[in-house]
């Protein structure tokens, strides 16, 4: 089974006004995606969400996010 290459594009509002682009790997559809990806705030310990996999310095402060919009399907 090959992997997707279709991505959920999730808009992320901080409360600094920064907007962020997050995409993440479309699994069965945009709102299973979606809240696999909310689910990831309560399996993070340490108050940080890593928004690159495999790269530690890649990740947001959640407590400074102020709102999150799935946007469209993107296919890289």
């Amino acid at each position: 089974m090959s992997e997707s290459n279709e991505y959920l594009h999730i808009e992320v509002l901080m409360e600094d006004g920064v907007t962020l682009s997050h995409f993440e790997r479309l699994t069965t559809n945009e709102s299973i995606t979606f809240n696999n990806f909310i689910a990831k705030f309560d399996r993070n310990a340490n108050g940080f969400l890593s928004i690159k996999e495999g790269d530690t310095f890649s990740a947001i402060n959640v407590d400074k996010i102020l709102k999150l919009t799935p946007k469209d399907i993107h296919h890289f």
